[in-house]
């Protein structure tokens, strides 16, 4: 479930009165809007530019209600981790086990993008010129296999989230456990409970340890794929092959805020300033990539 703040995000968009094609790209702008942050949420929604250079909007069922700005504009403020420190990692794994926190939250948000997407079939009831204007139907399978990618990592990632909160309550039961056998001098029954804790606590730590070893070497072959995929879009265009203008803009919308996603996940689970740097890189290449697409 996502935090009370996204929930409330997703349900103004769900209540408006327009198509899954609508709602696909408002997904799309919410997600740039936090991990990209180089746009509105709507200036970032992509237009339909005519033949005199007219542009046409998206119809998203009317203007959205103030509240939805106001709430927005508070939520995408409490993705800039510019200060890390190792309380505010711990406090974003916490949050992400219970799946409250911002790396459960991009994932909501891409898993919505996937699911209008997938229900994007013929004739749309609000955009269909837009939508038979750029034979957006032609792409739509590239698209989804391109975000499904993303989708693999932010579960991978959430995982990986898992086995490290199960790590830190082993190690506290381990700690509590050693502390109950040094008081059982005064009591029998701090021993009996502490045993017990100090046993099955150094077996837990054991186990998520190494399941989190193992999470984060997965982790570290994901983010490869999906670098390896950004740049080979970049290179050799294939999702934008043979795309006019009006068609490439709204594929690159799609596009360009999936890759950010990592980053934005990374940012908010940080330790340091050389991880900071490090997740800041990743930033800088997806730049240089997305700029040879003059995104």
């Amino acid at each position: 479930m996502p935090s009370s703040q996204l929930s409330s995000l997703c349900e103004l968009i769900e209540n408006q009165k327009t198509d899954h094609f609508a709602k696909f790209y408002m997904y799309v702008s919410l997600l740039n809007t936090l991990t990209v942050k180089n746009k509105t949420f709507v200036a970032g929604l992509p237009q339909y530019t005519g033949f005199f250079g007219t542009t046409t909007d998206l119809d998203i069922g009317g203007p959205l209600p103030i509240q939805f700005t106001k709430q927005l504009t508070f939520y995408a403020r409490e993705f800039n981790n510019t200060q890390p420190h190792w309380s505010k990692t711990l406090q974003n794994v916490v949050m992400t086990y219970v799946r409250k926190g911002k790396i459960s939250d991009l994932a909501h948000i891409i898993d919505m993008m996937l699911y209008h997407l997938a229900a994007i079939q013929g004739r749309q009831s609000s955009n269909h010129g837009i939508y038979s204007g750029i034979s957006f139907a032609d792409k739509k399978e590239d698209l989804t296999q391109f975000i499904e990618k993303i989708s693999a990592f932010n579960h991978q990632l959430l995982s990986t989230a898992d086995s490290g909160f199960n790590t830190a309550l082993s190690a506290f039961a381990v700690v509590t456990g050693f502390v109950l056998v040094l008081a059982s001098i005064a009591s029998v029954v701090p021993l009996i409970i502490g045993l017990p804790l100090l046993l099955g606590g150094g077996y837990a730590l054991y186990h998520y340890s190494t399941k989190a070893i193992g999470q984060i070497d997965e982790l570290g072959n994901q983010i490869k794929l999906i670098q390896d995929s950004v740049k080979a879009i970049a290179r050799e265009n294939s999702l934008f092959e043979g795309s006019d203008y009006n068609q490439m803009v709204f594929l690159a919308t799609a596009v360009k805020p999936l890759p950010y996603a990592l980053a934005a996940a990374g940012e908010q689970i940080v330790i340091d300033e050389s991880q900071q740097k490090q997740v800041t890189k990743y930033r800088h290449e997806l730049d240089l990539e997305f700029a040879r697409l003059r995104i």
